[in-house]
């Protein structure tokens, strides 16, 4: 992955947080992964990539080994899904991050935020290839697999449960609720489940956008009412990082 190439974050949405902000947000930030206040050099990657400096973040991520990696996944996730506009780099950008992070996690021990951060690259690469050419490629069962690893592990990870929904939601959008269910156990019933809990843990801004998004998926009979309401809801949110700021920024979009 090389960083240097990256464009600079919109100064609309960067930030200038010190560590000492950083500390006391970090709660609130983190609610919906529940990842640990971090310290020293991860601390300062945290930092870059919570005030919008995302190839600095990726960078100093990479640097530090297994307990960087959800930074530096976090970062290109972020990176392709506001910043990046070319399509082949932010692409190119998702598959050799998910595949860095899926080697990483097989010589490390569990940490669930680990699998989380690849398993949410994983699902990024496979929307910018298209969802049925990622089923296609055994995606789908490799993504449920981390994600259900996660939730055993951490049971109150909010953000893996709306990733859980998103995933029943896609697949159901793309082959149908028959075989959906029976060749990948995707559920409309979970979905719905997934993204209660997910809301109740933590109605992020980018939660309730992903959870607007799945009930557009599913083709709720009040799909557009619902997706609008939560979009609403994100639209409504104070941005504590610049992530949040485009977030937010999106869901305004959307209105």
């Amino acid at each position: 992955m090389k960083f240097n190439d990256w464009h600079d974050t919109d100064t609309e949405f960067t930030l200038s947080l010190s560590k000492s902000d950083l500390k006391d947000r970090w709660q609130e930030l983190h609610q919906a992964d529940l990842a640990p206040l971090p310290s020293g050099d991860l601390l300062d990657a945290w930092l870059a990539f919570h005030n919008g400096h995302f190839s600095q973040a990726g960078k100093m991520g990479r640097g530090l080994g297994i307990k960087g990696l959800p930074v530096l996944l976090r970062s290109v996730v972020a990176y392709t899904d506001y910043v990046c506009e070319d399509d082949k780099v932010s692409t190119e950008l998702l598959h050799d991050a998910y595949i860095y992070g899926v080697d990483l996690c097989e010589d490390s021990h569990f940490d669930y935020n680990c699998e989380f951060t690849t398993a949410l690259t994983m699902g990024r690469y496979s929307q910018s290839i298209s969802v049925t050419k990622a089923l296609h490629q055994g995606m789908g069962g490799k993504i449920k697999s981390r994600l259900s690893a996660v939730l055993e592990h951490q049971p109150d990870h909010a953000e893996a449960h709306i990733a859980m929904a998103l995933y029943h939601a896609e697949v159901i959008n793309k082959v149908g609720a028959t075989l959906g269910g029976i060749t990948y156990g995707a559920k409309a019933k979970l979905a719905y489940e997934h993204i209660d809990r997910a809301l109740t843990l933590a109605p992020t801004a980018i939660n309730l956008i992903e959870a607007g998004n799945a009930y557009i998926l599913l083709k709720d009979k009040n799909a557009v009412d619902k997706a609008t309401e939560l979009y609403q809801q994100a639209a409504d949110k104070k941005p504590l990082d610049a992530l949040q700021a485009m977030d937010i920024d999106f869901a305004q979009s959307q209105i």
